[in-house]
């Protein structure tokens, strides 16, 4: 499993079965991430104990850094605790349930809350001032165990029963029942079991409904990929032919209702009639496509895996070329990257499509591909010819309706 997940985002202290207690844990993801700003959902991260080398798979959407996207991210601040703000949901040691404060106001020696609950009389609560020297937890706490189902890996906690706080560290399954660890301030673990609307469903279950999902897919397609599943995760195994069919395996499993996540471990198959430069070449044919807005751009292709570089406008980004690469048999993997450049300094695009048509009509120039762009006060020219003689004309060209020397040539030879 580790050789599936070879970039390390981050550690944080989760809880290890094997350990019991909670450890620092590597968290590595399948692709290369930043987690400033947190990750969108649905990326499965391995955790990997730095004590053992246990490990288990949890979901982006299951760590504390993605709460501004949840729905449930009604973190209560626990008046004594926390700054409070007008909107907050606030907790009074002992009250049945949170609150939201309406205004906070301090006299000299009081703080002075005024709250509104469900649609009542708003209250006002008076205590002595309390001056805050340290907020551990500014964004507020998940309160336990109402809000259990809710809490993810990284929240901060207070056990409204029990009057502590803690970090939540854990999901695992304890005979029958799925349950949420939390290690207190004190030291002491506790694990509060979900409600059964909240648990997994059987593994049996999660596979036999994934493999007839699968099935409508595509005529086939789920004879060559076996599925698994374990609390509630899908992992997926076998050869398909292209990245498009991998992409859209995950896609239709990610879909379903009532899993935790995909770990789509399928891997394309090597296409033995295609060698690197055969591959290099459909890439190529993709990007000398005159609909599509780039520039500058690059190939490489090694062991079926494939580097696009390329510049675009601002706000023009190409989407729809990830998509088409991935459809070419044989590409293993995909490393697309591209610049933005600003609008203001490019130009000439009228007189850019002008040459373009103008070559595409010229005999001598049939059955090329020449892409111009005006870019850094200069003429880019770039695209395939066949022989240098066309690549010499195809200048010429250029130079003579552009009345410019400033002409960068970067067109390729190119022998069917």
């Amino acid at each position: 499993m580790r050789q599936f997940f070879p970039y390390k985002l981050y550690s944080q202290q989760l809880y290890c079965r094997q350990c019991r207690r909670a450890v620092l844990h590597d968290i590595c993801a399948m692709e290369e991430f930043s987690t400033y700003g947190g990750l969108e959902k649905g990326i499965p991260l391995l955790c990997v104990c730095t004590h053992c080398a246990t490990f288990h798979v949890a979901f982006s959407q299951e760590f504390a850094f993605c709460r501004k996207d949840d729905v449930h991210s009604e973190y209560a601040k626990i008046y004594g605790h926390n700054r409070i703000f007008p909107g907050d949901w606030i907790y009074f040691d002992g009250a049945i349930r949170p609150c939201v404060v309406k205004s906070f106001f301090q006299s000299q020696d009081k703080d002075i809350v005024v709250y509104k609950r469900n649609g009542l009389t708003d209250e006002k609560y008076e205590g002595p001032k309390i001056a805050i020297d340290h907020e551990e937890s500014p964004d507020g706490y998940k309160l336990l165990p109402a809000q259990s189902v809710y809490t993810l890996l990284g929240d901060h906690v207070y056990h409204v029963l029990r009057k502590q706080f803690g970090i939540a560290v854990g999901v695992v399954k304890d005979e029958t029942k799925d349950k949420l660890v939390a290690l207190m301030d004190d030291g002491m673990m506790i694990f509060i079991s979900y409600p059964r609307y909240a648990e997994n469903p059987p593994n049996d279950e999660v596979a036999f409904v994934v493999r007839k999902r699968l099935e409508h897919l595509s005529n086939g397609l789920s004879e060559e990929v076996t599925v698994e599943a374990g609390q509630g995760i899908v992992y997926l195994k076998g050869f398909v032919n292209s990245l498009a069919t991998k992409k859209a395996v995950g896609e239709c499993v990610n879909d379903m209702s009532g899993i935790r996540g995909c770990v789509n471990m399928v891997r394309v198959r090597k296409n033995s009639k295609m060698s690197d430069s055969d591959l290099e070449r459909c890439v190529w044919d993709v990007l000398d496509d005159a609909t599509i807005p780039i520039f500058k751009y690059k190939v490489k292709v090694k062991s079926g895996n494939a580097q696009v570089t390329f510049y675009y406008e601002d706000e023009v980004y190409p989407t729809e070329l990830r998509s088409q690469i991935e459809n070419i048999p044989g590409i293993i993997s995909l490393n697309l990257s591209g610049t933005a450049i600003l609008k203001k300094n490019l130009g000439q695009k009228e007189l850019c499509h002008k040459i373009m048509d103008r070559i595409a009509s010229i005999h001598f120039l049939k059955d090329i591909f020449v892409r111009v762009t005006y870019v850094g006060n200069r003429y880019l020219v770039e695209g395939r010819v066949k022989n240098i003689a066309q690549r010499e004309f195809a200048l010429l060209v250029v130079a003579g309706l552009t009345k410019s020397v400033s002409v960068g040539n970067r067109l390729r030879i190119f022998k069917p």
